[in-house]
């Protein structure tokens, strides 16, 4: 079972880092679902519709659940270009620069996506 992150399809950053990713996907590992295929009026919802889109999650195969930068370091470590960056994130404290600077892009994205940001949706 592959790894599924969930993103934002109508968010340009979101498309961009699915896109950056899917490059880096060499091994096939992952599989990227859009939060509005993942809200389908019939499926069962998990979470919040306001919290998949604050951050992106990833759904491991185990059934935990990854959100934000805990999300992005774990896709890192699973991809050949990325993996030693993706190891460095997980040395002690890493997480303390890592979140913070993980949640003031993401609460940010409007500002610096504006012109790609045509129905705004990136300004959640």
């Amino acid at each position: 079972m592959k790894m599924i992150p969930l993103y934002d399809a109508k968010c340009s950053l979101c498309q961009e880092t699915k896109k950056w990713f899917e490059k880096l996907d060499w091994l096939n590992k992952v599989q990227w679902t859009s939060l509005q295929e993942y809200e389908n009026p019939g499926g069962e919802k998990q979470f919040k519709s306001a919290d998949l889109r604050k951050e992106m999650h990833l759904l491991l195969p185990s059934g935990r659940v990854l959100k934000g930068f805990y999300a992005v370091r774990k896709l890192m470590i699973h991809f050949p270009l990325t993996f030693l960056p993706g190891m460095i994130l997980y040395f002690p404290f890493m997480d303390r620069i890592g979140v913070p600077a993980y949640r003031w892009t993401a609460k940010n994205r409007y500002r610096f996506l504006r012109k790609n940001c045509k129905d705004g949706s990136c300004s959640i």
